[in-house]
């Protein structure tokens, strides 16, 4: 398991957070408005959760908490309500290189351990149920959002949506955070099976049981991305407009046939989505798709051969587990897979709640130029829901414009040195604990080739290696073009590697910042297999 370091100054006592539950939807520092919208419905999510497992969760529990503008969750709340009910051990952490559980737990006794197997049983009878339902959230969470961007944006219409979103959100987070969390805990469940190996071969070995036959929505949106990059690569006047590169008024000058009519088939399904997109202050494909036009440019370039999928091979794994517990390590790698793919699809259905109140919060922050409160369609992403409330109902008063300015700024300000500061993977007590630099492997395979950085997207090309800050599932459309993945952050459980596994693309996460700050065209090795990554 992952080595932490202590840093900072106090006791340890009081809850553990953590950030990695939410980090596929919040990586980096969140805007206020972003923040203060994921605290109130993942705890209500959370609640939601242990309500239905009837382990009577404390309502109105502080279950998230910012720190430097990151979400950590309450790692002791959930954990200690597991093992309660159902039996879970805490986690383990490794801590200045010494194992730390979470808390003092032990073994309980036959009588204590029938009744808690009931509880377990429950756990796994929600997963069931969520994975069923998962269709049903998903088209409620989209009747939602296509509801939101009907409406004509009255202040009546504003204020009736602004009631709807907290509950609506939580609503679909609820099969995320089931997911989420029970993959967490199935995973370091494995690593305790998997005894004094080091994470980096513990991980290698998880992922090559895993394989890549895993059903993700990541890996529908990079198929369909690569087979519109054929389909482009097929019609000589769009790929002269894609290498034009001028997408401003793009409805309009795409030539029409058969590529168009593939990319509103692609928007339909997936237009909801968009890079960063837990932050809903970042626009969606559907707004802004140039960056899902590089994607597909790559495509239409001459791509690395398809990689085949990678074969679940668990003997590797079983052979390296006591065998009194290697029937325990199947089923726990069986339902890492199923909670793979549940937690895919609820991404999935999360992001059209995300979407909708974007487009909530943009007609609020238009309502609210109108009279000067705010003086740039962006600035309504830097208050918090609730101001942003206080706005819409004239709560906070429009003589006092030039605190509203004032704080937007400010908090602008603040932002921003957020997102140049790293910040620790967990908070124990008052005691923040930060990850030791290592590398862990995502997906098998080796190759070389020229660093393209996420965030100078429009310079991707064919065969690149793709490095970003986190495994996120909307990456997914650029794998079809590179060669392999790096990642600053993140695990193997993250949505990115399960289907660079399915794509036969070799990854390495938890590289840490220095490989985000090599220059483009740096050449790269990356042996997925090893977790390691060489600069040439």
């Amino acid at each position: 398991m992952i080595d932490f370091t202590f840093g900072g100054n106090g006791a340890e006592t009081g809850s553990v957070w953590g950030r990695s539950l939410l980090e596929p939807l919040a990586p980096d520092a969140l805007t206020p408005f972003t923040s203060s919208l994921l605290t109130e419905i993942v705890a209500r999510a959370w609640y939601l959760y242990y309500d239905r497992l009837g382990f009577s969760p404390t309502p109105r529990a502080r279950v998230v908490r910012l720190h430097a503008g990151r979400p950590y969750v309450n790692l002791t709340l959930s954990a200690t309500l597991d093992a309660e009910n159902a039996g879970v051990a805490p986690p383990v952490f490794r801590l200045d290189g010494s194992a730390r559980p979470l808390f003092a737990w032990e073994k309980p006794g036959f009588l204590a351990g029938m009744k808690l197997a009931r509880g377990a049983k429950k756990i796994e009878e929600t997963l069931r149920s969520l994975q069923q339902e998962l269709p049903a959230i998903t088209s409620k969470a989209a009747a939602w959002q296509q509801r939101v961007a009907g409406l004509r944006w009255s202040q009546a219409e504003i204020l009736q949506i602004m009631e709807e979103i907290e509950r609506v959100g939580a609503s679909a987070l609820l099969p995320y955070f089931a997911a989420r969390h029970n993959l967490e805990t199935t995973y370091r469940r494995l690593l305790m099976l998997l005894g004094a190996r080091t994470e980096v071969e513990a991980a290698a070995l998880i992922g090559r049981a895993l394989g890549g036959a895993t059903p993700t929505v990541e890996l529908e949106m990079a198929q369909h991305v690569q087979r519109l990059g054929q389909s482009a690569a097929a019609q000589p006047e769009v790929r002269a407009w894609l290498n034009a590169g001028v997408f401003e008024a793009w409805a309009s000058s795409l030539p029409p046939g058969a590529f168009a009519d593939d990319l509103q088939t692609f928007l339909a399904r997936y237009g909801h989505r968009g890079f960063h997109e837990g932050e809903i202050a970042a626009p969606r494909w559907a707004e802004a798709p140039a960056a899902l036009f590089a994607a597909i440019r790559a495509c239409a370039q001459a791509t690395p051969a398809p990689g085949a999928a990678q074969s679940a091979d668990p003997q590797p794994l079983l052979a390296a587990i006591d065998g009194k517990a290697r029937k325990d390590a199947q089923q726990l790698v069986e339902q890492m897979r199923n909670l793979l793919t549940l937690q895919s699809h609820a991404l999935h259905a999360v992001a059209y709640i995300l979407t909708g109140t974007r487009q909530w919060a943009l007609a609020a922050g238009r309502e609210a130029m109108v009279d000067h409160r705010i003086t740039d369609l962006e600035a309504i992403f830097f208050y918090e829901v609730e101001e942003v409330k206080e706005m819409m109902t004239g709560e906070w008063n429009i003589s006092d414009r030039s605190g509203i300015h004032a704080t937007a700024a400010e908090r602008r300000q603040t932002l921003a040195a957020w997102r140049l500061t790293a910040s620790p993977e967990l908070i124990w007590g008052d005691r923040e604990a930060a990850a030791l630099a290592t590398s862990l492997p995502a997906a098998a395979g080796a190759v070389e080739g020229d660093v393209v950085i996420e965030k100078n997207i429009a310079g991707l090309a064919a065969g690149v290696i793709l490095v970003c800050q986190q495994p996120e599932s909307a990456d997914a459309i650029l794998l079809p073009a590179a060669r392999a993945f790096i990642t600053t952050q993140g695990s193997l459980l993250d949505p990115l590697c399960a289907c660079a596994r399915s794509l036969g693309r070799p990854g390495v996460v938890a590289a840490g910042a220095a490989i985000a700050t090599v220059s483009p065209s740096t050449r790269v090795a990356v042996d997925g297999a090893l977790g390691k990554v060489t600069i040439l």
